[in-house]
């Protein structure tokens, strides 16, 4: 009887010797791939809508972007440390509802002007290129307008 036991108790701690195994590889792989995901910064759809142009254009439309995002990073910072603060703000013992509104529009306020000086430059812009290149890079945002947002990930 005994033997029977030992092979019992042998093949079940393999089983879950493998099983523990699998789990860990598992989790490693999935921790690999979430850092991968969300570890470098991703081109935004202004720079995947330049995808199109020729070279020399192209370069000189991502450049335009690179110059803009030096601009503009204070006041994109600023925004996001008001929304930091509102939300913040929102977990206090007694929430001040009317800052926290205020530190929410002036964070609209920043984003809007963001927006507004990274459009009227990349017009600017797009006014000194050929018709052609203009239709492609008009197309190329209509693209990246159109698509369907990505899945947000899951928590």
């Amino acid at each position: 009887m005994r033997p029977r036991w030992l092979i019992a108790a042998m093949i079940a701690s393999a089983s879950l010797n493998l099983f523990l195994i699998g789990a860990g590889a598992g989790v490693i792989a999935l921790g690999a791939r979430m850092a991968h995901e969300t570890g470098a910064a991703r081109p935004a759809a202004l720079y995947w809508a330049t995808q199109r142009l020729p070279g020399p254009a192209r370069a000189n439309v991502r450049a335009l972007l690179r110059q803009i995002r030096g601009e503009v990073r204070p006041d994109v910072d600023r925004s996001r440390a008001l929304r930091l603060q509102a939300w913040d703000g929102v977990a206090a013992a007694k929430p001040d509802t009317g800052a926290i509104k205020q530190a929410l529009a002036q964070s609209r306020q920043l984003d809007v002007a963001v927006r507004e000086k990274v459009e009227e430059r990349l017009v600017d812009f797009a006014a000194t290129l050929s018709p052609a290149d203009r239709a492609t890079l008009s197309a190329g945002f209509r693209q990246q307008l159109t698509q369907p947002p990505a899945p947000a990930a899951k928590p």
